[in-house]
């Protein structure tokens, strides 16, 4: 099994929970990402600035949706 950082269960989960809604570009609450994959408050921030920097989220009245970018780095890593 693959190990993966924070930053890429973040991907993958708002990736997952956005489908669900139907649509990979659904913008969702960022606290909810972060409590499904048991990240605190805090450090759903930090992720949340590090992937909109480089250009994998984008945000929108507090809440966040991936980019195209986004969606083609999470495709990649549900294939490893």
């Amino acid at each position: 099994m693959t190990s993966r950082t924070k930053e890429e269960m973040f991907l993958i989960k708002l990736y997952e929970m956005a489908e669900k809604l139907g649509d990979a570009f659904t913008f969702i609450n960022p606290s909810l990402v972060g409590k499904a994959i048991f990240v605190k408050d805090k450090r759903v921030q930090n992720i949340i600035q590090q992937l909109t920097q480089a250009n994998f989220t984008r945000k929108s009245d507090g809440l966040i949706s991936l980019t195209p970018h986004g969606l083609r780095l999470v495709e990649n890593l549900r294939l490893k």
